[in-house]
């Protein structure tokens, strides 16, 4: 059995630029260390260096008493690359580790610089006397091995350090070179996807790789690339629709024209029939421009709803009157019932939703067969009302109860139409703050509900 991928997401730009910033904090100190390293062992075989630690070795080894006389600290162990050898006023030694001198033997300072420059062959060598307020104590000598000190420069310790901050700095310019350079690879990917989708190229995925959020961002702008590329598809194809649609009744009324010119319509009863079928294409003419003017007012959100309280009931009953005539005038009828909704009050703008009610049941009695029969009723479900618009005609197929709201869509089972009727119905409705939606009429045929609310009505009439 085959396991599933594992696709691991790029590291977030928070991460990066945090590590970033973490390094970056840490690159001034790192460069300290590494100027301090270096000074260090380039000065470890210095004469000031080593005076600098004479000093502290003293102050560390010897104690001097208010009578003068020189005390040795209890305890102290010099470094083992230091030689410390220390006199009293009466030139006897009194501290020594070197193996050449030894305590209570006399202090010949001439000895002193001989062994320096013997075997140690040291760099540095410090003879002084000893002063307590103003008056000689007593002397000292030391001095550092060269071989000793040029150890200690290169201990492990000392390039393990060395090599360890400079690793840092390097780890942060390389990381802070790799962000910039992603950073900026991404962005003039995107900007060049921008570039081309304004210019209407819609064919070319945008594809960004290297960093999560510059990866989203890609994401979002192909899904916009998408979007744009359905609706010029859809307007393509709305454009081709109506220029047909248009076209039709056009050559139609043209063709009776010609006919009547040409006297074939010599009879008044066959001209009278002309005039009726041309009357016709004419109202299907105005109906289909009315639908695209009111599109384009949608689109550039010319609409201005004026709400007013209005009786829901009768508003419906108004609506359905109207439709009654219309159905008997197409050989069908219409029923309606609205008692589910008696005496409900709504602030409505009356001109728009009777127009999105208008198209709805204009659609139902477009697919209802001859003598059929489309039903208007009112019903109250779960805390909302409903108002149902039941057809017989061949139903929606599930898959397409959605887009059917689209603007330009023309169903599987669509006869003639712009498909814009219940695009305008849905923004006039949702406008309303209502919803709309399709699915199966209990009785078979398609069935469209205008869904409000039950907290959108004020309260019941008295």
């Amino acid at each position: 059995m085959l396991k599933p991928l594992r696709t691991r997401r790029p590291p977030s730009l928070k991460l990066i630029l945090g590590g970033l910033a973490a390094g970056a904090l840490a690159l001034p100190f790192g460069l300290v260390g590494i100027v301090v390293l270096v000074l260090s062992t380039r000065g470890a075989d210095q004469p000031f260096v080593h005076f600098q630690r004479v000093g502290i070795e003293l102050e560390r080894a010897i104690r001097i008493d208010s009578g003068g006389n020189i005390a040795l600290v209890p305890g102290y162990s010099p470094p083992k690359d230091f030689q410390l050898v220390v006199a009293g006023r009466d030139d006897i030694i009194l501290y020594s580790n070197s193996r050449r001198f030894s305590v209570g033997a006399p202090a010949n300072p001439a000895d002193f610089a001989a062994a320096a420059r013997s075997d140690f062959a040291s760099p540095s060598f410090f003879s002084e006397t000893l002063a307590f307020k103003g008056k000689a104590v007593g002397s000292y000598c030391a001095w550092l091995p060269l071989s000793l000190s040029r150890a200690d420069a290169h201990s492990p310790r000392s390039v393990f350090g060395s090599l360890a901050l400079l690793g840092l700095v390097v780890i942060v310019f390389a990381l802070g070179v790799l962000v910039a350079t992603q950073l900026a690879r991404a962005v003039l990917k995107l900007e060049r996807a921008a570039g081309r989708i304004a210019a209407g190229d819609f064919e070319t995925a945008v594809l960004v790789r290297g960093i999560r959020e510059i990866e989203d961002l890609a994401q979002a702008m192909d899904g916009m690339r998408r979007s744009l590329r359905e609706d010029r598809d859809q307007r393509a194809r709305f454009l081709a629709a109506v220029s047909h649609d248009l076209r039709t009744p056009l050559t139609s009324i043209g063709g009776y024209l010609e006919a009547v010119d040409d006297g074939l319509a010599e009879d008044p009863a066959t001209l009278e029939r002309y005039v009726r079928i041309m009357r016709g294409k004419t109202r299907l003419l105005e109906t289909r421009i009315g639908g695209l003017i009111d599109f384009a007012r949608m689109e550039t959100e010319e609409w201005r709803m004026g709400f007013e309280p209005t009786s829901l009931r009768g508003f419906l009953e108004g609506l359905a009157r109207d439709a009654r005539e219309d159905a008997a005038l197409m050989g069908m009828r219409l029923e309606s019932s609205f008692d589910a909704v008696d005496d409900l009050w709504f602030p409505i703008d009356r001109g728009l939703l009777a127009r999105a009610f208008e198209n709805v049941v204009s659609n139902a009695l477009h697919y209802t067969p001859e003598k059929g029969l489309v039903r208007l009723a009112a019903r109250h479900r779960n805390g909302v009302f409903c108002i149902d618009i039941d057809d017989e005609g061949p139903g929606i197929p599930v898959n397409e109860r959605e887009r059917v709201f689209e603007p330009f869509y023309r169903g599987s089972s669509a006869r003639e139409g712009s498909g814009l009727g219940l695009y305008i119905a849905r923004s006039i409705v949702r406008g309303h703050g209502w919803e709309i939606e399709a699915s199966e009429a209990p009785g078979g045929g398609g069935r469209v509900s205008i869904v409000i609310p039950g907290n959108a009505a004020p309260a019941r009439k008295e």
